[in-house]
């Protein structure tokens, strides 16, 4: 019983200390502040390549919203890279509602970094598929190599494509009344 409350006691102080900002500071360990400015910056890196993804789908232009209300309009990613605002004025487009011509789609990526959803779709490009990007509820943007208006078309193309070894295992089926996407 004495060890159990030891380590009780233990446990307890090291919350404790670890949870002061001049502890973490002595001890070498980033501090509150330091944990909101990397916060931050991580959001702003987050829509710099949203934008960025957005500007490459929609035929390079964009426009980018600030939270004072103003928005400036881009013609491509660069201009937008060159015109780097500071982190608490840039805000966080959602996706845009996703128009889906047929039911089925083979999805041979899911990911949450949506940068890698846009070098996956020109990987695919440049394999001669014309790819779809498919914005989901949870975050992840996932995308399709085709489109298919039956079932059993669609699980032909996907086992095609596993047997050729051209993408991860992972490649599935998704059917859009499952009512996942944006």
């Amino acid at each position: 019983m004495r060890t159990v409350k030891f380590f009780l006691i233990l446990m307890t102080a090291i919350m404790v200390v670890t949870g002061c900002d001049w502890i973490r500071v002595q001890l070498g360990m980033a501090t509150s502040q330091d944990i909101a400015a990397m916060k931050k910056e991580r959001q702003y890196d987050d829509s710099v390549r949203l934008m960025n993804d957005s500007v490459a789908l929609s035929g390079n232009t964009a426009e980018m919203r600030a939270t004072d209300g103003k928005s400036m309009k881009i013609s491509d990613t660069s201009a937008f890279n060159e015109q780097k605002r500071q982190p608490e004025q840039v805000a966080v487009s959602t996706p845009a509602k996703t128009n889906l011509t047929n039911r089925y789609y083979v999805i041979i990526g899911s990911f949450k970094d949506h940068s890698n959803s846009a070098k996956m779709a020109e990987y695919l490009r440049s394999k001669g598929f014309t790819p779809t990007i498919m914005d989901f509820k949870n975050g992840f943007r996932v995308v399709s190599t085709s489109s298919y208006s039956t079932l059993g078309q669609a699980f032909n193309e996907m086992y095609k494509l596993r047997d050729q070894n051209f993408g991860p295992d992972d490649i599935w089926v998704y059917d859009v009344r499952q009512n996942m996407h944006n």
